[in-house]
């Protein structure tokens, strides 16, 4: 399967979501480009801000020292020094059930997101030098479930293709 273009490419939107026919799985609808890296995070596990920075931290492999708060959690997902790629598709499977418990933070949540998206996007003259990366997530749910939020905040992907 050939990966969508769109999460090949370092424009926005980089924040998705995907919606999910029965039967589908998020691998099965959305190839990983080569050379990214990619990781899932399980939005079951993220229904309060300590649960979701723990899942993020599982899935990603965080520093154990890393700090469990909003400014530490934006500061490693715009380094993952340990994590080498081309570039980044995060899949948040059960998005739905995202911060649940603490629905205040989704929108900073969200905001984090499109920032280090944005950052990655950026090419870094400092050091250590870096091309534009493409980083990508996408906030996956199954088909009836996307109205378990009333504003994703976020534009939907499409992951259908398309016959010739």
């Amino acid at each position: 399967m050939t990966p969508l273009p769109q999460l090949c490419s370092t424009k926005a939107p980089r924040v998705h979501l995907v919606v999910l026919d029965g039967g589908q799985t998020p691998r099965s609808g959305l190839a990983v480009p080569p050379g990214f890296l990619a990781r899932t995070i399980d939005g079951r596990r993220g229904k309060t801000k300590a649960g979701l920075l723990a899942e993020f931290a599982r899935a990603l492999e965080f520093p154990s020292d890393s700090g469990r708060n909003w400014d530490a959690f934006e500061e490693l997902l715009a380094d993952l020094e340990w994590l080498p790629a081309k570039g980044y598709l995060l899949i948040v499977r059960h998005a739905d059930q995202l911060l649940t418990r603490d629905p205040e933070d989704y929108d900073v949540f969200i905001d984090i997101l499109r920032g280090v998206a944005e950052e990655w996007a950026t090419p870094r003259q400092g050091e250590p030098k870096r091309p534009a990366v493409p980083f990508h997530v996408c906030l996956v749910v199954g088909r009836g479930r996307e109205r378990a939020r009333s504003d994703w905040r976020v534009p939907r992907l499409s992951i259908e293709r398309k016959t010739q």
